[in-house]
């Protein structure tokens, strides 16, 4: 069993949680400090993992030509993001919606009043319905009030992997984030879907913000679900400790 030398940094996003242009992030490198060391009897072995990976699609970066999910788009549909009362959000290309309904939030390209987080809301006649959301920049997780936090969340089946546990996962520790800090190993539990009711332990996703599910942090390190990973539960003081830091971190989206 591989232990933890130390909680080390944490990827930190602005206590504002975006830059001038509205929902681009503002990174920054988080303070040097003397991170605690997790206590070895709070960590408990649990089922290995088999995570695979969903983001946060960008209207202005996903091409409306081309093939998703078995079907081949010219690039000329359109179709109408919704909410709940069937006003429309916006009009917007078929494959970037179907990739939408996928992830089950995006960020809508600015029409004048900057770029907007859509989160899903409903269904309503089988069809999905969105939101706007402010706070939560990357999107809202089970709750509207738990916003999913990049590189640090996890989506399961949370029969077996409460809201708001933290995991630690040997293998995610030292990999590099995008603002050039290193992983720690610990996520936070914060949302589930459709797909993992009644699924057990060993599948999970990791949320990867911005980078594609495709190719991101974890991908390019060889996380797949035909690798399952060590896994421990972070029980006691220590996990309250690492919930405390990504606080911290993440400031208002926290």
């Amino acid at each position: 069993m591989r232990m933890p030398a130390a909680l080390l940094l944490l990827l930190l996003v602005s206590a504002c949680g975006k830059s001038s242009d509205n929902n681009s992030p503002t990174v920054a490198r988080p303070p040097v400090v003397t991170p605690p060391t997790v206590r070895p009897e709070e960590l408990s072995q649990i089922a290995e993992l088999k995570p695979t990976m969903y983001y946060v699609p960008q209207e202005d970066a996903i091409k409306c030509e081309g093939r998703y999910r078995s079907v081949e788009y010219s690039g000329a549909e359109q179709s109408k993001v919704l909410d709940p009362e069937g006003r429309v959000l916006a009009t917007v290309c078929t494959r970037f919606l179907k990739t939408l309904d996928m992830e089950g939030t995006g960020i809508l390209r600015d029409r004048g009043a900057g770029k907007v987080t859509v989160n899903f809301a409903a269904r309503v006649d089988g069809q999905i319905r969105y939101r706007a959301v402010k706070r939560c920049i990357y999107g809202e997780g089970i709750r509207p009030d738990l916003c999913l936090l990049p590189y640090h969340t996890i989506a399961s089946d949370n029969k077996v992997h409460k809201i708001n546990e933290i995991i630690y996962i040997p293998r995610a520790e030292g990999l590099e984030l995008p603002d050039g800090t290193l992983h720690e190993g610990y996520f936070i539990v914060r949302d589930t879907g459709g797909a993992f009711d009644g699924i057990g332990a060993q599948r999970i996703d990791l949320f990867t913000g911005l980078e594609s599910d495709l190719n991101n942090v974890f991908s390019r390190a060889g996380f797949n679900h035909n690798t399952p990973m060590e896994a421990f539960k972070v029980n006691g003081e220590s996990a309250e400790i690492i919930r405390k830091r990504l606080q911290e971190r993440f400031g208002e989206i926290y």
